[in-house]
């Protein structure tokens, strides 16, 4: 744990959505008993594309995006609202009742999470990680990472300019 008091561990940052995430996968686990459920998930980047891909196409809870808004102190609400694609309003409707995002705003979420995850690992600390996101990188043409997260092209460059950091590799 740092000074802030800010642990450094991805998973426990991401806990709720983590907890959602799997959750979701015992129960596409149950339904196709041959596919093993790895209990061993503690981060994003264990979860199997496959998994993943079930989850979001059966989206994930309203309420879980609120819970994982919640873990950014440096990204505003406004831009992670953008980046996954969803309204204030559907934050606000989901209160009442389990309203489920739609399969493009799930994706969006659990890649920001694993974006993220990969920055903390590559910086060492969320704030670091948070910082990165926001500020226009000369590697991604003076965008800001956060801003290409919205397609699967932007972050495949994304992380590949992470990846690229984190072998001090400059180009």
């Amino acid at each position: 744990m740092s000074q802030t008091g800010e642990t450094n561990e991805p998973h426990s940052l991401f806990a709720g959505l983590l907890n959602a995430l799997k959750l979701r996968i015992a129960t596409h686990a149950e339904q196709r008993p041959t596919e093993p459920i790895d209990a061993a998930i503690s981060k994003l980047a264990d979860i199997t594309p496959l998994q993943t891909h079930d989850i979001v196409i059966n989206g994930l809870p309203v309420s879980v995006a609120r819970d994982f808004m919640a873990t950014y102190r440096i990204v505003s609400r406004k831009e992670v609202l953008q980046t996954i694609g969803v309204s204030e309003r559907t934050l606000q409707r989901g209160k009442n009742f389990d309203l489920a995002l739609d399969s493009n705003a799930s994706d969006r979420l659990i890649r920001l999470a694993a974006v993220t995850e990969h920055a903390i690992d590559v910086f060492g600390s969320k704030d670091a990680a948070e910082r990165w996101l926001v500020t226009p990188a000369l590697g991604l043409d003076g965008r800001k990472p956060l801003d290409l997260l919205q397609t699967s092209e932007g972050v495949k460059l994304v992380k590949l300019f992470l990846t690229r950091i984190d072998y001090d590799v400059c180009s």
